[in-house]
């Protein structure tokens, strides 16, 4: 067969020698490089063949395909611009052609654009039906722009066209686990190892998934296969770390992070995870400052910085500064870390706090905040931001810091007389708990912390015999819900709280709360109340 191409394009290139306007010869030259898949040349000839005879049909069609040709090329070799101009001009001579609105698809999802790719993947796969490598770059669109029950429907039709495609078959691994279904998607992930065991992705997919169903030491099996393999590699142990950590071994943890942040030192992910390590062991110089690193390596705050970068306060002089404090996570943290104000306004500053609404009431109260915000409100003029979890790191906090009293937030006194009044008659100790934290479904990962920190009130049981207490509820959300109807001794005045500064005034005439780590824990420690916390390890 080469030699009968090599034959034509002798052929061919005589006759053009002999007559150059011939559009004919200069057309099937651009076929036979087309043919050999020089598809830029074969554009040049084309090109010349329309100079001389514009209306041409068989050299504007041969054209297209010659520009798909070297765009798809160009797309290989990452060469974006390249392809983008061939394909723009495929598309202005066949406006709705399947092919060329593939691989328009596949660039806007090579440069990061999920939506366009989406958008013109869709308007091929309408023309072409079930076509894989389209369904496969779909999947991975949808997948992106967690659209994962999309991404799941795309990538399960491509593996029943191509069920080789292993790629597919990890990418439908990952919609399975953000959608939850943890044992489907590890059922997935190994099915992409029974057929390629080198397949370095899908066996760390695999460990990850295991770590969220609670069995990390399968998962550090796992790890620790693929970096028998790939010993450099930072995402292995970025991954070996938090599994360490879950472990409980947060010295391993850190120094597995620190040798992947070295390998990796421009990925916040890594940095972020080695923070929460090192603010575990006590080390929080180091561990703050990489702490800040979770706007970029935390998945959850990611976009959530929506303050004006140049109004960042970085430890600058308060003196008759107004500085705003935002919430930025839980309402715990917020409650946890409202404790720095007072600290800031002994230096000089007039606090405005922006706190979630269900705790604007309480925290107006803070120690050293003069004014508290509902987030979503107006805020007053401010001199200076900072979010609340960033303030050790600017504060230079460390562990033996005296930073405030034993009690930072106080219950509003005539709410506080009330309940005093409601539980006089209680006998013997009065006791609050809670044992389920808020559920968070919508993350695969957060949804197993709560699982891991959060019980059934049966397993309370035992505790609740003790006739010499009275046991009070102190849970909302849906698990509130297991209290009623039961015949166990626990009263329940939830339903009369509003907000935060109502469940405060609560928790201060009792004698101790028992708790899961959930916001409560922080509430009643910032009230200076006993708390003994359900350890979720």
């Amino acid at each position: 067969m080469e030699g009968r191409y090599d034959e034509a394009e002798r052929i061919y290139l005589s006759l053009h020698q002999k007559n150059k306007q011939d559009e004919e010869v200069l057309y099937l030259l651009g076929v036979l490089c087309c043919d050999l898949g020089i598809y830029a040349s074969a554009c040049r000839f084309i090109d010349a063949a329309l100079q001389i005879s514009p209306q041409f049909p068989e050299a504007l069609q041969q054209l297209g395909a010659a520009l798909l040709g070297q765009a798809r090329l160009d797309l290989d070799a990452d060469q974006l611009d390249q392809a983008e101009a061939g394909l723009t001009r495929a598309l202005n001579l066949f406006p709705n052609d399947a092919q060329v609105l593939l691989a328009l698809g596949r660039l806007a999802l090579q440069r990061g654009d999920s939506a366009s790719a989406e958008t013109l993947l869709t308007r091929a796969l309408q023309q072409l039906g079930d076509q894989a490598d389209g369904l496969n770059w779909l999947g991975l669109a949808c997948l992106r722009q967690k659209k994962f029950v999309n991404a799941e429907q795309a990538l399960r039709r491509v593996l029943a066209l191509q069920p080789e495609l292993n790629q597919a078959r990890n990418n439908l691994g990952l919609a399975l686990y953000e959608q939850g279904k943890l044992e489907a998607a590890r059922a997935c992930f190994a099915d992409a190892l029974e057929r390629d065991a080198g397949y370095a992705h899908a066996r760390m997919n695999l460990a990850n998934t295991l770590r969220i169903m609670g069995r990390p030491a399968d998962a550090r099996d796992q790890l620790e296969t693929v970096l028998n393999e790939h010993p450099n590699s930072s995402e292995a142990l970025n991954n070996l770390g938090t599994v360490l950590q879950d472990l409980g071994m947060a010295g391993q943890a850190r120094d597995c992070l620190r040798r992947a942040l070295a390998l990796a030192p421009q990925k916040p992910q890594i940095r972020w995870n080695l923070a929460l390590s090192q603010l575990l062991l006590g080390e929080y110089e180091e561990g703050w400052a990489n702490y800040e690193a979770r706007w970029e390596g935390c998945a959850n705050l990611i976009g959530a910085y929506d303050k004006p970068a140049d109004l960042a306060w970085r430890g600058e002089d308060l003196t008759g500064k107004r500085l705003l404090l935002w919430a930025e996570q839980g309402f715990g943290d917020t409650i946890q870390f409202i404790r720095f104000a007072e600290r800031l306004a002994q230096q000089g500053a007039t606090v405005i706090a922006e706190v979630q609404p269900e705790l604007r009431e309480l925290l107006s109260h803070a120690l050293g905040v003069d004014t508290a915000v509902a987030r979503g409100q107006p805020l007053p003029p401010y001199d200076w931001h900072c979010p609340l979890m960033s303030l050790p790191h600017w504060l230079g906090a460390t562990l033996d810091d005296s930073l405030s009293p034993d009690a930072y937030l106080h219950a509003a006194p005539d709410k506080a007389a009330y309940w005093r009044q409601q539980l006089a008659g209680s006998p013997g100790k009065k006791i609050g708990l809670t044992w389920a934290g808020k559920s968070r479904l919508q993350n695969a990962e957060l949804a197993a912390v709560d699982a891991r920190r959060s019980i059934r009130l049966t397993q309370l049981e035992p505790l609740l015999q003790n006739t010499h207490c009275s046991f009070f509820s102190l849970q909302k959300g849906e698990p509130a819900a297991e209290a009623h109807g039961t015949s166990l001794p626990l009263r329940d005045f939830s339903a009369e709280w509003q907000d935060f500064a109502d469940t405060a005034a609560f928790i201060a005439n009792l004698d101790l709360v028992i708790t899961v780590d959930t916001a409560v824990a922080h509430l009643a420690g910032a009230l200076g109340k006993p708390v003994w916390l359900l350890n979720r390890h």
